[in-house]
Parts: C-alpha cells; structure tokens; sequence
C-alpha cells in the first residue's frame, strides 16, 4: 500500500505543478483592423497596434487634409471612447502632462493636402515607468500604453476646419480570444 501512494503522490506532485503554472493564453483581434471616416474636408484611419506583445497598447491616429485651407485636431476635445462612452483624453510619447491636467494640449495643425500621424494611448490606460522601473520589462522611463481592454474601443475627433468644428466617431472592436 505504501509503494503505491508513494508511487501515485510522485507522479501527481508534478503534474499539478506543471498545471497550475501553465497560464492561458489570448489572442487578440481588432474588426474592423482600421476604423475609418471620410468627409470632404478630411480621411481619417483609426488602428490598434501591438508593441510587441500578443495585446493591444496604443493606436495610431492618421488624418488626410482634403481640403484647401488649413485644419487643426483639437486634442482637448478630442475623446477616448471604450463601449460607447467617453473615457478621457488622449496622451502621446512627448506630450507635456501639465497640459493634459490643465486641458490645454496644443492642437496639432494638418497644412492643406498633407497628412499627419500620431501613436496615441487612452490617459486611462496609461502607467508611468519611473527611472527604477524596469520591472515591466522596460527600458526607460515613460509612458507606457496598458492592455486595451476588448470591446467597442474608439475615438471622438475633434477637427477644426473652416471655421466649424467637426466631430466624427471611428471605432474598432477588439475581442480577446482565449488559445
């Protein structure tokens, strides 16, 4: 009786070990892979991206000028929309936080007939990487996108242009996916 509990205790100990220290893994998707508005003014591309990792960190924003006067993206009304709701700004790699906190992130100026690109991240879904920090397997000091949790994830736009303001939704839906 003892040969067998030992004999059964030995061959149980590693595979609840091995079973316990397997994690799931996820897949993640975005659909549509770019969300997209075209007006007569402006064409503007709205795209989760991957920092080398299997999640969603950060997405990139692209805007077309189409018109024949210059047009300007107003960062302060601009918003972060996760499943219909607004979320807060958005923030970039050398954005000032003083002007995140105070609402007064300049606007960026899109000349006639140019285009402009920018990788941005949700304020809400930002951690800050302190100098000592490399823990989360970065490098240097910063902001860093977090995980972008699945659902209907977007972004309200906000173009100054011929003296309007215009706002346009672009969404994507981004499904996790257990492997």
């Amino acid at each position: 009786m003892k040969a067998v509990n030992s004999w059964l205790v030995r061959l149980l100990i590693p595979v609840l070990l091995l079973a316990g220290c397997s994690a799931a893994t996820y897949e993640y998707t975005s659909s549509p892979v770019t969300g997209t508005v075209s007006t007569p003014l402006f064409q503007a591309e709205f795209t989760p991206e991957k920092e080398g990792t299997a999640y969603f960190t950060r997405f990139r924003l692209n805007v077309k000028n189409l018109s024949d006067t210059a047009m300007e993206i107003d960062w302060n009304q601009t918003a972060y929309i996760l499943d219909g709701k607004s979320r807060g700004r958005f923030v970039w790699a050398d954005i000032e936080p003083a002007a995140v906190k105070e609402g007064t992130i300049p606007n960026d100026t899109v000349e006639p007939g140019q285009a402009f690109s920018r990788v941005i991240s949700p304020l809400a879904k930002v951690a800050m990487a302190q100098r000592s920090d490399y823990g989360a397997g970065k490098d240097k000091p910063g902001l860093y996108g977090g995980i972008l949790p699945p659902g209907e994830n977007g972004i309200l736009l906000a173009i100054k242009a011929k003296g309007q303001l215009l706002r346009k939704k672009l969404v994507v839906v981004i499904t996790e996916e257990k492997k």
